[in-house]
């Protein structure tokens, strides 16, 4: 154990205890994993979008289901390694074989006003996706390269796609 003690001058970041609900000017941590299989990356289509969040606005617009990577928060104390095989189990149904984590987003949202802290994991999975239920329905595993990038994904567009796959992979 450390005795070191740090005053917090500059607003530098300092998390309380896990709460259950956002609060207006707080802070997160969540984590977007782009799975692989065989050279090939991997999207879900769900009707709902990601399980436990809002439907964006663009897929709203598009008016059908879109294409997702998997996303979600970790839990307080929980390990990448442990964060990692837990959320791509739960949102895909498959085991991971290993990640490397290849971009860090930090800002705050104009929304909520929320200082967000969003690594960027590429994930190789044992295995490739099936339809099915996790989290909430998954009606299509789609692959595709960086040459092939699907035009329907509900968060991000086909070009913020190319060109984040094409520096950071």
């Amino acid at each position: 154990m450390s005795n070191f003690k740090y005053t917090w001058k500059n607003k530098e970041a300092n998390f309380g205890p896990p709460i259950e609900t956002e609060v207006p000017s707080g802070s997160h941590v969540s984590i977007e994993c782009i799975l692989k299989f065989n050279g090939q990356y991997i999207a879900l289509r769900r009707p709902d979008a990601i399980p436990d969040h809002e439907i964006p606005e663009k897929a709203q617009k598009l008016g059908k289901p879109c294409l997702y990577d998997v996303y979600g928060l970790p839990r307080w104390g929980e390990t990448t390694d442990g964060f990692v095989n837990r959320i791509v189990k739960e949102q895909s149904g498959v085991e991971t074989s290993n990640f490397r984590t290849s971009y860090l987003d930090m800002g705050v949202s104009d929304e909520s006003q929320q200082w967000y802290i969003e690594p960027v994991i590429f994930v190789e999975v044992k295995q490739l996706p099936m339809p099915g239920y996790y989290g909430n329905e998954v009606t299509e595993v789609v692959t595709f390269d960086k040459r092939s990038v699907p035009d329907d994904f509900g968060w991000w567009s086909k070009e913020e796609i190319e060109e984040f796959l094409n520096k950071y992979d």
